[in-house]
């Protein structure tokens, strides 16, 4: 099986491009019907187990060649030492000190890492991750990723609901992002579980998350045992309720030898990684939550350019 390509978005609304040479995964993308250029950035390969989607923000190509560095990075260490969280940091690395990048220029980044049974998932952003089980009728979709926004921040603390969340003014300022800022250090969070039989891993750009809800989603999923069309039917779907943003998706179904659902082990670990800094080294709570409603004012203004 070839590998599939770094796809180049599209800038025309009415296309969706997409991976192909997959076997049981598929990823498109969508400009969406109020963008005029998309900055989302996909890559996949089913070969060495790693399929990444990331987010620009900045505008005016400022996001498109974020979301690019981010996607070749991680291309570019599933060739070499697959260390996606080193790979997160270098982009972001990259971003904060090429003369030709703008201040204003960042990604979010969402990665699938398989080994063997297992899959890693890495993130910074609002771009996520969901599982879907078939445990119950239309399945189970659990979101395996938490947010790095402002709103998500709120709901941790209790202020606010998730249907309050889902109106806020400040639903889409996000507090973690790749490049974006000035300050060198970038934390990754990370996340592992077993594979089981029969399920699926969709991994997104918020353009399908804050538009389409997660029972449609799930009804998809469960109704549509074939990858590409379930691809295509979330993007109608996104498109459907608005088409606001740029759409990305990719659907990974679990290998053929994944042991039965009974077997499979729930959360394997976590972490938070630290470039710049030892994670015990990191900051109390108290300055956390000022750094954080700092870098939300910043990366916010980023977002809604």
């Amino acid at each position: 099986m070839s590998e599939a390509k770094v796809r180049e978005v599209s800038r025309h609304s009415g296309t969706v491009q997409h991976i192909k040479s997959a076997t049981r995964s598929a990823g498109a993308t969508h400009t969406g019907y109020k963008r005029e250029q998309n900055e989302d950035a996909y890559w996949a390969s089913e070969d060495k187990g790693v399929w990444v989607v990331a987010d620009g923000l900045g505008g005016h190509h400022a996001g498109e060649l974020a979301s690019k560095t981010v996607v070749e990075e991680i291309q570019k260490s599933a060739e070499t030492d697959r260390h996606y969280e080193r790979a997160l940091q270098k982009a972001h690395a990259l971003l904060l000190g090429d003369e030709q990048t703008t201040a204003n220029m960042g990604s979010t980044a969402v990665v699938v890492a398989e080994e063997g049974d297992y899959f890693h998932i890495y993130w910074v952003g609002d771009s996520r991750a969901y599982l879907w089980s078939p445990e119950v009728q239309n399945g189970k979709l659990s979101q395996l990723t938490s947010d790095h926004s402002y709103v998500q921040m709120l709901m941790d603390s209790g202020a606010i609901n998730s249907e309050e969340a889902a109106i806020h003014p400040n639903r889409h300022v996000i507090t973690r992002c790749i490049g974006g800022s000035t300050n060198p250090k970038l934390e990754v969070d990370r996340v592992s579980y077993r594979w089981a039989t029969g399920q699926r891993l969709l991994i997104c750009s918020d353009g399908l998350s804050s538009e389409v809800p997660d029972e449609v989603i799930a009804g998809i999923l469960a109704e549509n045992s074939d990858t590409h069309q379930a691809t295509e039917l979330l993007i109608t779907a996104a498109l459907d309720a608005g088409g606001k943003d740029n759409v990305t998706i990719q659907i990974i179904d679990a290998p053929a030898a994944a042991p039965p659902l009974s077997e499979s082990s729930p959360l394997q670990e976590s972490e938070t990684t630290f470039s710049g800094a030892a994670p015990g080294s990191f900051k109390p709570l108290t300055f956390f939550l000022a750094a954080a409603l700092t870098t939300a004012a910043i990366v916010g203004f980023l977002y809604l350019l």
